[in-house]
């Protein structure tokens, strides 16, 4: 798939949130004449997961997607708020790394980070939103500022929402994922070298076969409602 399709797939997700405030925040980062551009190109790290042109796209759907999927599953979250964290809560990578390979960090990104610097621009697009609620501006900036869940792995904040515990949880997931299969996919044999970013040797998973199992039905939280 083409990061232009992501994209598009992106925008399809934020467009199906209620909130027209929290719809148009979305939108005045999607529609950023110099962000979105860099949104594209950008990879979601250096070196860790997601490390092309183009990840951070490919990273932020994937978690908006695992998102639409547990609020089916806990109908207690607030789908517009799990949408909202899930889109935002890396998108200052767009300004932090730069898009040439090597993905260097940029000034920018060397003295402010992609989460403060998500935090001021959720700042700056909520207050040209007319009546955007202050609360509603907190709650979502709250999703970026915890996303990394704990002060000592550079959160300044550490969930206080379910929405945020949710975010973070999904990035950490999706991150793991893509990086582990980038130690897969450097391996020898079916061992990883212990000589990574986990500290001990990874089994490396055999082809997975077809599966057309789904899960069907409202699940157990859906069905005591």
């Amino acid at each position: 798939m083409t990061v232009e399709a992501i994209f598009e797939q992106i925008r399809a997700l934020s467009a199906r949130v209620r909130s027209a405030h929290v719809r148009g925040l979305l939108f005045g980062f999607l529609d950023d004449p110099a962000l979105a551009p860099a949104f594209l190109r950008a990879p979601a790290a250096k070196s860790i997961h997601h490390a092309h042109a183009g990840g951070l796209c490919e990273h932020t759907l994937s978690v908006m997607q695992l998102g639409w999927r547990i609020c089916d599953h806990y109908p207690q979250l607030d789908r517009d708020l799990v949408t909202a964290g899930s889109l935002l809560h890396d998108f200052g990578k767009a300004r932090e790394l730069s898009p040439e390979p090597g993905f260097e960090y940029t000034d920018e990104g060397k003295l402010v980070g992609h989460l403060i610097l998500t935090c001021q621009l959720i700042r700056e697009k909520a207050a040209r939103i007319p009546g955007f609620p202050r609360e509603l501006e907190w709650r979502i900036t709250h999703l970026v500022a915890a996303h990394h869940g704990r002060h000592e792995y550079g959160s300044p904040k550490e969930p206080v929402t379910l929405e945020a515990m949710v975010v973070h949880a999904l990035d950490e997931l999706d991150t793991r994922m893509s990086s582990f299969a980038q130690l897969f996919a450097a391996a020898e044999g079916p061992w990883t070298d212990r000589k990574n970013l986990y500290g001990r040797q990874l089994l490396v998973p055999s082809a997975p076969a077809e599966d057309e199992r789904r899960f069907e039905g409202p699940g157990l939280y859906r069905e005591v409602e």
